[in-house]
């Protein structure tokens, strides 16, 4: 008998060097740096580095108001139509404010978050009367201390101990 050959393949060999996708990148194509300038690295890192600075000055300020207690030095009185009550969304309590109209301007002052439920108390559009400071020195962020509606004391808080 003869001997059967062996069938040939249909899939041709190949004889060149296999395709690959995507195509490699022309060396003189490609843009490397050749050295880096410190200058620049300084530059582009800038903005973060003030970032980070000014949130951290900002929350330090923000940590000494609130851990503050009112200066009785530079305290002060006013009195005015009560309003309302408005939070703004800051830290894990936020800033709450009390508002009054004063001679047709309205005007915020800041009360501590476990004082709202005393605060409650107030009738809007009825006259009262605060006592009000700054807990760091010279600040233009002022606090109420003591608040009166008519002859009824609604809160007074104590100056020596927070």
């Amino acid at each position: 008998m003869r001997e059967k050959k062996p069938a040939q393949s249909v899939v041709k060999v190949a004889k060149k060097e296999r395709y690959s996708w995507p195509p490699p990148a022309d060396p003189n194509d490609v843009y490397v740096v050749k050295d880096k300038n410190p200058i620049h690295s300084i530059l582009t890192a800038l903005p973060v580095i003030m970032l980070v600075v000014g949130l951290y000055f900002y929350y330090q300020g923000e940590s000494e108001q609130n851990q503050g207690v009112p200066i009785h030095s530079e305290s002060q009185q006013v009195s005015g139509v009560f309003t309302g009550f408005s939070v703004v969304k800051s830290g894990s309590k936020g800033r709450h404010y009390l508002w009054i109209e004063q001679a047709g301007k309205t005007r915020g002052i800041r009360f501590r978050p476990e004082q709202l439920s005393q605060l409650q108390a107030l009738e809007r559009g009825s006259d009262i009367q605060l006592d009000i400071a700054p807990t760091v020195p010279n600040s233009k962020t002022l606090w109420a201390w003591k608040v009166l509606q008519g002859e009824k004391i609604i809160l007074e808080m104590d100056l020596t101990v927070r």
